[in-house]
């Protein structure tokens, strides 16, 4: 069992929760999140072990066992968008499965230029690379963005440009099991073209309210 395996068996153990809302999982997420980044000094099993006994299991007896239906992706895909330092943990101990995305400390150089990006402009259909090597297809018309990954489930966003190499996507909907739990409709990201090698392009993605920064290739 890789060592990602090992934390998700962690959170399938405790986390089940009474109610699909997204505003209150995403209020506990927020206060697990401060919670995590004050305990960064303590080892990984303790940190999860704090998030338990502190926030999950008092939540969980609000409510009867029977009402207690397994919500663990809605909880660990959130805590993943709201959670900076959970995010941080994740890259640590489970790295990209390919050199198709880095971690950024900083906002790189913008090096695209105007042939390239109209280029890109012109097409409709790109892949890329997860962070664990599964590759999704993208096929953009109109006003919209859609994924189609590798088990056959698809993502729908809307899609349009804010400036000549900068774009924003807003979540409509998805079947996709991270996807559906990770956004929520009207959540919005924000990408930005950076420059162009050989058959792939480098985008840098940003999320609102994070300061997170990642990189990752679009191929045509």
């Amino acid at each position: 069992m890789n060592k990602i395996n090992i934390i998700l068996f962690l959170f399938i153990s405790a986390f089940s929760f009474a109610q699909n809302d997204s505003d209150s999982v995403d209020k506990l997420t927020n206060e697990m999140c401060l919670s995590f980044k004050n305990n960064e000094s303590l080892s990984d099993s303790l940190r999860i072990t704090i998030l338990n006994e502190k926030f999950i299991f008092p939540y969980l007896s609000q409510f009867p066992e029977t009402e207690q239906e397994p919500l663990v992706d809605k909880l660990y895909f959130r805590f993943q968008k709201n959670c900076k330092e959970f995010v941080d943990y994740l890259y640590r101990i489970d790295p990209p499965r390919k050199d198709d995305w880095i971690k950024l400390d900083t906002r790189p150089d913008i090096k695209i230029t105007k042939k390239e990006l109209d280029f890109l402009k012109r097409k409709q259909n790109f892949y890329y690379f997860e962070w664990d090597g599964e590759k999704t297809t993208v096929k953009i018309t109109n006003k919209y963005w859609t994924e189609t990954f590798s088990d056959g489930t698809y993502s729908k966003l809307y899609f349009r440009w804010l400036a000549s190499n900068q774009f924003e996507l807003e979540f409509i909907e998805s079947n996709n099991n991270g996807r559906k739990n990770f956004s929520k409709l009207g959540d919005k990201y924000v990408y930005e073209i950076v420059s162009k090698e050989n058959d792939h392009y480098w985008i840098l993605v940003t999320i609102s309210g994070q300061s997170e920064l990642f990189m990752f290739k679009l191929f045509l």
